[in-house]
């Protein structure tokens, strides 16, 4: 058993990343677009140097225009401004075993590295892979995963 029971990919997602940020900015920043009404995703901090970091997380593009005026808001006054990118596509693997399971992150990874299918962003939880790529890749991402795990 490879712990994946279930693949499947959402379009037309977008990644905003803050660089250099302050401590408290990761909140500041989700609570802002939590007061927008804005549901983000794949969330992904690195870690600290000295004492900045930088953070990361996806959205639909949908919300476009309300997370460029939220930034716009959130912004005033502060540091430098983010990088917005759009044109993404979210694998998910997902498998109530692979929490028990060994190698599922290596076995995705080089599957995709085998395709040369860069992956922007990625995510886990006990139960979840979230893999971030390029909207253009995201069939061929399907494809080779699910021949990957037989799924």
């Amino acid at each position: 058993m490879n712990g994946v029971t279930r693949i499947t990919s959402e379009q037309d997602i977008m990644m905003i990343t803050f660089t250099a940020q302050a401590a408290a900015s990761l909140s500041d920043v989700l609570t802002a677009f939590a007061e927008k009404g804005i549901v983000v995703d794949m969330i992904c901090q690195n870690a600290p140097r000295a004492a900045t970091f930088d953070f990361s997380f996806t959205l639909s593009a949908n919300y476009f225009d309300t997370a460029m005026q939220t930034i716009g808001a959130y912004r005033a006054g502060a540091g430098s401004a983010p990088l917005i990118s759009s044109g993404y596509s979210k694998i998910n693997l997902f498998g109530e075993e692979m929490v028990s399971s060994c190698g599922v992150a290596a076995l995705a990874l080089r599957t995709l590295r085998e395709a040369e299918i860069e992956i922007s962003l990625i995510t886990t939880s006990d139960l979840d892979i979230s893999l971030l790529v390029r909207a253009e890749n995201e069939d061929r991402a399907l494809d080779v995963l699910r021949a990957a795990f037989a799924v």
